[in-house]
């Protein structure tokens, strides 16, 4: 597992830094984001985004080790793969990374 970003300095005082980071939301976001703190039990909008990157970087990590990320529905044997562009750039740089290496 990577490590966790951290704000770059020498000041051992800055390992305790954050930043504050603010969205704009169309209503219809808000009530998305709501839907799924409220589905997910989360009571803070922190809690929902560390879930929201924890999920993004598991699926960047297995993206990026060859994997696809996908649904399974065992009763109909069918396996659905998750397509986004996020996870395609992932995979695309992980290549080029690796390409540059050899």
């Amino acid at each position: 597992m990577p490590t966790a970003l951290r704000t770059p300095s020498s000041a051992p005082e800055a390992t305790d830094a954050k930043t504050r980071v603010q969205l704009d939301l169309a209503p219809a976001q808000l009530e998305r984001l709501n839907w799924l703190m409220e589905a997910c039990a989360l009571d803070t909008r922190k809690e929902l985004f560390n879930t929201a990157l924890s999920l993004l970087e598991w699926a960047v990590i297995q993206t990026r080790n060859g994997r696809g990320i996908a649904s399974i529905d065992r009763s109909a044997k069918h396996i659905e793969e998750l397509v986004m562009p996020a996870l395609s750039d992932a995979a695309r740089n992980a290549a080029r990374v690796k390409s540059l290496a050899a």
